[in-house]
């Protein structure tokens, strides 16, 4: 567990990195793979937290790496309420239709996935308390913001904290060798609207940029979304 700014931690969990917004209401940010709840819980009791204290999951999208564990945390955790985009909120109430998540242009690959995807998508109804939106705040939580930026995912989001100068993009963007990047062409629904999202992003002023599977950019994270802004054109 890392604290990248005041009040803002990191965790490591099965398959992505999520984060906990440690100031009231205490704040989980997506949930990782199916199993990861157990290091959430670790988490929290490091804190001096119990289950009971954590109030709201904000999910940056539905894929099964990032929601996962959220059947296992609403068991733990009775207070906890769910948001997401409007436009994966659905999703969540009727899992069986959640979309393969490998790219149409990848047959091959779809095929695989496809076949094993009913083990391994969300398995039970989750509600779904707040329907997020492009600019609202986040839930009891005045000062952070959703940025949609969709193209990896039609709702993707990213959790906006300006006072900390914060993004937690979720998979809007990767960063190989130190260098950001657009999200995998493979697990990305919409490339074009993906760089368009990467645009936005760059109007926004922040230092600290956290990625759900990649290393953080701790200084100077809004120029660098810039620069790559500009390359992709």
């Amino acid at each position: 567990m890392q604290e990248i700014a005041h009040a803002v931690y990191q965790i490591r969990v099965l398959g992505a990195q999520v984060w906990l917004l440690a100031d009231e209401p205490l704040t989980l940010i997506d949930t990782g793979t199916r199993g990861s709840g157990g290091a959430i819980l670790r988490a929290l009791e490091r804190l001096g937290r119990r289950p009971e204290a954590l109030a709201w999951v904000v999910l940056t999208h539905y894929h099964p790496d990032h929601l996962g564990a959220l059947p296992e945390l609403l068991r733990a955790c009775p207070r906890l309420r769910v948001a997401i985009h409007a436009a994966e909120a659905p999703y969540l109430a009727c899992p069986s239709a959640l979309p393969n998540p490998i790219a149409r242009d990848y047959r091959w690959l779809r095929a695989v996935v496809e076949r094993a995807w009913p083990l391994v998508r969300l398995r039970r109804c989750c509600p779904v308390h707040v329907q997020l939106r492009d600019g609202a705040p986040l839930p009891d939580r005045p000062a952070a913001r959703v940025l949609h930026l969709p193209g990896h995912t039609p709702g993707s989001s990213a959790v906006y904290l300006p006072e900390k100068g914060v993004v937690l993009a979720g998979d809007a963007l990767e960063r190989r060798g130190g260098a950001l990047g657009p999200p995998g062409r493979p697990f990305t629904e919409d490339m074009a609207a993906a760089h368009a999202s990467i645009a936005r992003l760059a109007a926004a002023d922040f230092e600290t940029l956290a990625l759900s599977h990649w290393p953080l950019v701790p200084r100077r994270a809004a120029s660098a979304v810039r620069a790559l802004a500009e390359r992709l054109g």
